[in-house]
Order: C-alpha cells, then sequence, then structure tokens
C-alpha cells in the first residue's frame, strides 16, 4: 500500500513567486518532485521529523527535525519530503521565481 500524500494549496503564483501551504498527515509524502526555483524559503507553522531523499539515490537521505515557527532556507532540486513522525506538519513555502528580487 503506499503512503498517503501531502496535501498542497496554493497560497499565491505569480511571475514572482510561489507559496504554497502544504499539510504532511504522519506517515505521508509529496512523492518525488523537482524545485526548478534555486532560492526557496520553508516555514514550519507544524514542525515535527521529516525524510529527505534526494532523487540521486547514490546520495544520503537527510533526517531534520524542526520546531513549530522554524524558517529554512532549502535549495531547489528533486526529491521526495516524506513526514516520518507521529504528528502533522504543515509548512508554507516560498519559491522566489524572480532572482532579481
Amino acid at each position: 500500500m503506499r503512503p498517503p500524500k501531502q496535501k498542497k494549496e496554493i497560497l499565491l503564483d505569480n511571475a514572482d513567486v510561489e507559496v504554497i501551504r502544504a499539510t504532511y498527515p504522519a506517515g505521508s509524502e509529496s512523492g518525488v518532485h523537482t524545485h526548478i526555483y534555486a532560492n526557496r524559503v520553508v516555514y514550519f507553522v507544524k514542525g515535527g521529523k521529516l525524510a529527505i531523499t534526494p532523487e540521486d539515490t547514490s546520495k544520503p537521505v537527510r533526517i531534520i527535525t524542526v520546531k513549530d515557527g522554524q524558517t529554512l532556507y532549502m535549495p531547489g532540486g528533486t526529491h521526495n519530503v516524506k513526514n516520518i513522525g507521529n504528528s502533522e506538519i504543515i509548512i508554507v513555502e516560498t519559491e522566489i521565481k524572480n532572482s532579481k528580487l
């Protein structure tokens, strides 16, 4: 049985930025996806424990534990994100499309 997918809501999408809210119930994952813009900031409304698996399986899986209210810069790339904790994780992610901002 496949793990459930995260719920994704686009909050803003224009020529300069894309802002999404993603909710990851315990055990859910994003599925392999690509961030094509180099600059991305992730704000954790509700934190938890995540496994970030790169597309290149020769690279290690990153396990991160984040707190409520924590903000991280995360570079673009291709990966899968999985909530490996016991509680729901909610993020607000901002991708900067226009490098002149």
